[in-house]
């Protein structure tokens, strides 16, 4: 996505879901997106964030572009499916096809 101009091309690690998606809804340094397709964050990490970002017209979803499910008890709050978020509704959803059809190119 860095090389066809969607994100910058570098990435920029910042520890902490809350800071992560606060510079997102800011556009810190041009940050606009989070792209964490794995387990390592709950559902607390990312509901204030979540409502925030649909109050700026961004989106947050798991991995495979769904809705997280803040019904669910503590024991099940791991977000299993990771997080992806994005300033832009557009743009997340190109991130989703993406990593849906594989070509998601990840480092690690």
């Amino acid at each position: 996505m860095g090389e066809r101009g969607l994100i910058h091309p570098e990435p920029l690690l910042v520890s902490g879901a809350g800071e992560k998606s606060l510079r997102i809804i800011l556009r810190s340094e041009q940050e606009g997106l989070w792209f964490f397709p794995k387990g390592g964050t709950s559902l607390w990490d990312v509901a204030a964030s979540d409502a925030l970002l649909r109050a700026t017209g961004g989106k947050l979803t798991d991995k495979y572009g769904n809705e997280m499910d803040y019904s669910k008890s503590r024991t099940e709050a791991e977000n299993v499916d990771g997080v992806v978020a994005c300033y832009d509704q557009t743009l997340h959803a190109e991130c989703i096809r993406i990593f849906l059809e594989g070509t998601w190119q990840d480092e690690d």
